[in-house]
């Protein structure tokens, strides 16, 4: 009997456990340099592999606040679209609208590559020539746009995705580009790589601009519409009015007056005097029979002799 009870506790123990564990297959976050270095370099290892080669490629780079929407609509474990990316100051502090491109799988074979390589294969569906599409295509073009030049990527982990029924434990994986692409268009300009790009070095195929992939500091930016409350930003404290001088005083006061040393004085010696009055009043009465014992022995001493 205490055999299946200790069973029955170490099984409940163990379902406890496992509701409230972290994700089994952990997943980077969007400030993990690998994950940023591994979503860039791949963007850019596809748009410089388009065939016909572009002319006016650029070069992409990372951008944290599209990261934090990314992170912030993947959370949400919903297979669809933002429902912000066309709203002023929703999903960027200056992109609007914003591209998007949702990837989701089994966590276990879940990488950056895997996803990339997914929306890139839809170049097979795609005709350039006459921009016809023949399945789907809107990931690629989006990959591929040339004048987007800022993504930001988040991957979160999902028990169910709402609109993917059958899949459980999955990676969701969300991108957003800004400008946003996919537009009644080319995604890019045919020709000599970076022949479009006036005054821009040309990397790998890639326009690229130091002053356009520069990464800005979006620390105190989140979308309003995230469900995770964000820190406050700090506010820079008030500097403190200057204290008034004292007004001076007519006859300035000594440190210690009569009164003062008086008090210094009289209180310790009074404390001295009411110990001693103490410790002599628990031995007054043998001082006295000492005193009448002594004074008995030499009157009798003195009258026998």
């Amino acid at each position: 009997m205490k055999i299946t009870f200790l069973f029955v506790v170490l099984f409940l123990l163990d379902l406890f456990t496992c509701g409230h564990a972290d994700p089994p297959y952990p997943l980077p976050d969007i400030g993990d340099a690998t994950f940023i270095q591994d979503c860039v370099r791949a963007h850019n290892k596809f748009r410089s592999q388009v065939n016909p080669p572009a002319s006016n490629m650029f070069r992409m780079s990372w951008d944290t606040a599209l990261a934090k929407t990314a992170k912030a609509w993947a959370k949400k474990c919903k297979f669809k679209h933002n429902n912000y990316l066309k709203m002023q100051g929703k999903v960027h502090p200056t992109f609007t609208p914003v591209g998007e491109n949702i990837w989701t799988g089994t966590a276990t074979i879940f990488s950056v590559d895997t996803a990339l390589s997914d929306w890139f294969n839809e170049v097979n569906s795609y005709n350039f020539n006459t921009r016809h599409c023949s399945g789907i295509c809107g990931h690629y073009t989006q990959v591929v746009w040339a004048e987007s030049y800022k993504v930001g990527c988040a991957v979160h982990f999902c028990d169910a995705v709402e609109n993917f029924p059958g899949l459980f434990k999955a990676a969701h994986f969300v991108c957003n580009y800004g400008p946003a692409g996919n537009y009644p268009r080319k995604p890019y300009e045919a020709g000599q790589p970076c022949s479009g790009c006036s005054n821009e070095k040309c990397v790998n195929k890639l326009c690229e601009n130091t002053e356009r992939e520069r990464l800005i500091d979006y620390t105190y930016w989140h979308p309003d519409w995230d469900t995770q409350p964000q820190p406050p930003r700090p506010q820079p404290p008030r500097p403190r009015p200057p204290r008034p001088p004292p007004p001076p005083a007519e006859h300035p006061r000594p440190s210690c007056d009569q009164y003062c040393l008086s008090v210094s004085i009289l209180r310790p010696l009074f404390l001295i005097l009411t110990t001693g009055v103490d410790c002599w009043r628990d031995h007054i009465d043998y001082i006295l029979l000492y005193m009448l014992t002594s004074l008995l022995e030499t009157w009798n001493i003195t009258k026998h002799v």
